[in-house]
């Protein structure tokens, strides 16, 4: 039978109250950090887990980010976009009315005067800026996407922005998407249009391009020629130009201008009309991406609580309950080792 001693007393003593200390002090930290958790060791899936979760919601705070960024850009353009159609609606109720036989050329004149402020308005709205960046020069933000004479300097690039993991949107619409038409582009009306569907070699190139119908780069000489066709190349038409073109009707008095502008002009809006429609569809997807995003972090944030995220009401019953073991621990160590010479004695 083993002999329990004095020794052995005070150290099974000193033993339990500093078991009682420990979780004492583990409670406290709980209860000061309100985490379960206070290392990995603690609860290694959990912990694994919960961190998961919280680098989840730190790239949708990101998204979120990314999203109100595109939702102002988009708004803006569209915001742009529907100024430009009332300006276009406007130039169209000047050339109905001034392509009547009822106004004269001195009114016709003086109404071209409010076509040119809404040609400059135009002009601004498409050099219009966010901060210092231009919404309509594709890449080069940073450059005047439109001169004075309505040619376009910036690019046919679209931004495209992550608004949720591996889904981009474009966020802005080029210059040329928007103010020039799409039935009227720069491209020759000859077999050379037929060479991107060929293979790129010399033989080919030599087939579709033949050196009588070739144009030499170097040529200087602009004269037409009477003896020839045409070689295809039209200008292009944009709104400004339409704007312009009116302008110079009124002024000249040119009614059967007047009246041929009408279609161009109906051509413009309807494409202003099917860029809003575009844009409207981006919009609506970055805000109902915007409402996941927003659900997911509250979910995660409930799922992270649950697993990491400690009980403050389990914290309170646990200390109480381990004051009173500890209590109870120091009044039984006191007990044990509060004996005198004379116990010993009898």
């Amino acid at each position: 039978m083993t002999r329990v001693s004095e020794n052995s007393n005070a150290a099974s003593i000193k033993y339990a109250i500093n078991k009682v200390k420990k979780k004492m002090e583990n409670l406290q930290l709980q209860g000061t950090t309100l985490k379960r958790i206070s290392k990995p060791s603690d609860d290694p899936m959990s912990c694994f887990q919960g961190m998961q979760l919280k680098s989840v919601n730190l790239d949708n705070n990101q998204y979120l980010r990314s999203i109100s960024y595109s939702l102002s850009q988009l708004n803006t353009t569209e915001k742009t976009l529907e100024q430009l159609t009332e300006i276009m609606g406007k130039a169209k109720d000047i050339a109905i009315q001034q392509s009547s036989d009822f106004y004269s050329g001195e009114i016709r004149k003086n109404v071209s005067h409010e076509l040119i402020q809404l040609r400059n308005q135009a002009l601004a709205m498409a050099n219009k800026r966010i901060g210092n960046r231009h919404i309509f020069a594709g890449f080069n933000t940073l450059q005047t996407p439109f001169n004075i004479n309505g040619e376009y300097l910036g690019d046919k690039s679209h931004i495209q922005i992550e608004i949720a993991k591996d889904f981009f949107i474009p966020i802005n619409l080029h210059g040329e998407e928007v103010f020039f038409s799409d039935d009227q582009v720069e491209y020759p009306e000859n077999p050379l249009n037929k060479f991107d569907e060929l293979p790129h070699n010399k033989e080919n190139i030599e087939r579709v391009n033949p050196t009588q119908n070739r144009r030499e780069l170097a040529s200087t000489d602009k004269t037409p020629k009477t003896d020839q066709p045409d070689d295809g190349y039209r200008k292009r038409d944009n709104i400004f130009n339409q704007l312009t073109t009116l302008i110079t009707a009124l002024e000249n008095n040119d009614t059967g201008v007047i009246q041929d502008i009408l279609e161009r002009i109906d051509t413009s809006t309807q494409r202003l009309i099917t860029m809003r429609t575009r844009l409207g569809s981006l919009i609506n997807t970055a805000a109902n991406t915007q409402q996941m995003i927003e659900a997911e972090i509250v979910e995660n944030k409930g799922l992270e609580s649950n697993m990491v995220d400690a009980d403050v009401a389990d914290i309170f019953s646990d200390l109480i309950k381990q004051q009173t073991v500890l209590k109870t621990a120091y009044q039984t160590g006191q007990s044990l080792m509060s004996k005198t010479l004379m116990d010993f004695l009898q």
